[in-house]
């Protein structure tokens, strides 16, 4: 990640207003939200996580990027998209990244760029709306501008320009988070589970599943552990047999 060419960056709309309508105007419940650590940012706006939004019926998605002190003098915010999932394509330090957003504060301005195989160049962006509130920015696209996938892997990162010193914060740490539009959060491939007792259910007796780990795709991570559900709600059942739905939540 870096600083990219500016020819494209246009207008930067500095209003709390834009972005509160731009996250109202979507469908309640079609969000996922993707926390990030504090505190490890160094210099830079520290990224405290993001919250995506969507319709699946327009195509319309809209990232909610929340930041410590978002609107640092020579700071940029970028959002990178995997628009086809895909780490093993797009630019390779990007973990696979297809399109870049830049968020200079400074400039009052932001850009939009695609990886054509060898190099970012401009993109179009006639659907993009970007808007900043108090602790971050609000970036909006319609997946037709992305590709027109209906899932991506997403990232951000915070670092300085212009000699203002050191500081870089990426969100997540590791690799990128996914995003769904028809799950409007991670898509789950399948979930990891612990059975109580382990040997399986036996009629009359107590049996229990607990989520131990999820299988997601593949998100260009250097570590291959399993991602944990940051909550579930465990399953008892005690009789024969009975299909059961665990409603949780991905880190």
């Amino acid at each position: 990640m870096s600083e990219r060419s500016g020819r494209n960056r246009v207008g930067l709309v500095l209003a709390a207003a834009v972005c509160s309508a731009l996250v109202g105007a979507l469908p309640a419940g079609a969000a996922g939200g993707y926390a990030d650590p504090s505190g490890d940012s160094g210099g830079a706006p520290d990224i405290l996580g993001l919250v995506v939004t969507s319709d699946e019926a327009t195509g319309q998605v809209s990232f909610r990027i929340v930041e410590s002190n978002p609107s640092a003098t020579d700071s940029i915010t970028e959002l990178d998209i995997d628009s086809d999932a895909n780490p093993a394509t797009g630019e390779p330090s990007s973990a696979g990244a297809d399109y870049a957003f830049q968020i200079s504060p400074s400039e009052h301005s932001y850009g939009l760029w695609h990886w054509n195989g060898s190099d970012w160049v401009d993109a179009w962006d006639s659907t993009v709306q970007v808007a900043a509130f108090g602790t971050g920015f609000t970036i909006s696209v319609n997946k037709s501008e992305l590709g027109g996938s209906s899932e991506f892997n997403f990232g951000a990162a915070t670092f300085m320009i212009n000699g203002s010193g050191g500081g870089y914060d990426a969100a997540p740490d590791d690799g990128l988070w996914n995003y769904s539009l028809p799950a409007h959060g991670p898509h789950i491939v399948s979930v990891l589970v612990a059975t109580q007792p382990a040997s399986g259910p036996k009629a009359g007796r107590l049996f229990s599943l607990t989520p131990t780990g999820l299988r997601l795709p593949p998100d260009g991570r250097m570590n291959l552990t399993a991602a944990l559900p940051e909550s579930y709600t465990t399953v008892q059942y005690q009789g024969t047999t009975k299909s059961v739905d665990f409603p949780f939540v991905v880190k």
